[in-house]
């Protein structure tokens, strides 16, 4: 028997279980999930679970009042009746909340398959993507920082190519400005900047969290939100804000008077009033699948994750020096690694997997 775990939409740290035994139609699999890591980014997924994201969409949940959040990682498919599929094939995609995954596959160039499921179709085909667990871990031991960072550190790579493919923005501002600078995904585009060389990046965190992004190395400048005016106004600087924080925003875009661009990435700081009314350029929003996909089609499917997995895999060598890897198990153990991102309690030096069985 297997389970899906459903999280309340008012109530992101309030979650139920349901029982549930997938069983295949013809033309589909069954994957049972096996490793998934739970991050930041995956709260990002709940809190914008409708238009016009719409994270929640991916995986129905059994009332409108209720969501199933997707993970990234590994799964192993158990029962197949679909062609070219094998039972006991392993690939890395995105899942549900839950042990199992009903999957309707269709093979993709460059290997692995994607989920057609119908009601999948409408939302960025990157997301619908399964692809063999070895093109991203070379082992199983590779899996749980893989699973981690391969979605995060995919974002990274994109915001990265996407800067660097703006020229005239870099010309105006050779200084870059990450805000929630400790979130794994403004470290992966750290590293990925700090690869190239061509810009200064200037970290902001709270205060708890300094002393480790300092630590990681990643960053020419680290800085707490409360040290915001110390940064000289007159000086061009890209903003690339990862927090999502309304009045942090509003600090910086009054106080960077030679703001050269704003772009938006995330929302860890989710619980605060978004930004209005904005002094200076209006922000930009970025959306990561869509330069992925623009990547992918340049330098062809297996091009692209080719140079994504190289970078990747220089990385986690990387971010083995600074980051510490916790597994939690069962029911259980998805509320003790997500509830604590939901309230802002989750140490920035550690990160997360889960194994549902």
């Amino acid at each position: 028997m297997g389970y899906r775990i459903e999280t309340e939409k008012a109530e992101l740290t309030r979650h139920r279980v349901l029982e549930e035994a997938p069983e295949p139609a013809p033309g589909e699999a069954i994957a049972r999930v096996d490793l998934v890591a739970v991050t930041a980014n995956n709260v990002t997924y709940a809190v914008h679970h409708g238009p016009p994201l719409h994270y929640g969409a991916f995986f129905p949940a059994s009332g409108p009042e209720w969501l199933v959040v997707p993970l990234w990682g590994f799964a192993t498919i158990t029962a197949s009746r679909a062609g070219g599929v094998a039972e006991g094939e392993r690939v890395y995609g995105y899942w549900p909340s839950a042990s199992h995954l009903r999957l309707l596959p269709r093979a993709r160039a460059g290997g692995g398959f994607s989920d057609m499921a119908a009601h999948r179709q409408p939302m960025a085909a990157v997301y619908n993507a399964y692809v063999p667990a070895g093109s991203v871990a070379p082992s199983p031991a590779d899996e749980a920082a893989a699973a981690l960072f391969r979605p995060l550190f995919g974002t990274g790579f994109a915001l990265d190519a996407a800067l660097a493919g703006n020229p005239e923005e870099a010309a105006r501002a050779e200084h870059l400005l990450f805000t929630s600078a400790s979130s794994k995904t403004a470290l992966g585009a750290a590293w990925c900047l700090k690869q190239r060389g061509t810009h200064r990046v200037i970290g902001l965190t709270s205060a708890r969290n300094r002393a480790f992004v300092a630590r990681t190395g990643l960053y020419d400048e680290v800085l707490a939100y409360d040290e915001v005016e110390a940064l000289p106004p007159e000086r061009p600087v890209v903003l690339v804000d990862f927090a999502g924080n309304g009045a942090t925003m509003q600090r910086l875009h009054r106080h960077l008077r030679a703001l050269a661009a704003s772009h938006i990435v995330g929302d860890t700081h989710w619980q605060a009033p978004a930004a209005a009314d904005l002094p200076g350029p209006k922000p930009s929003f970025f959306f990561a699948p869509a330069t992925m996909a623009e990547l992918s089609a340049r330098m062809g499917p297996a091009g692209f994750q080719s140079a994504l997995s190289t970078r990747m895999a220089r990385f986690l060598a990387d971010a083995r020096n600074w980051l510490t890897v916790v597994d939690h198990d069962g029911p259980d153990g998805f509320a003790a690694a997500f509830d604590p991102l939901v309230t802002g309690r989750a140490d920035p030096a550690t990160a997360s997997v889960w194994r549902p069985s």
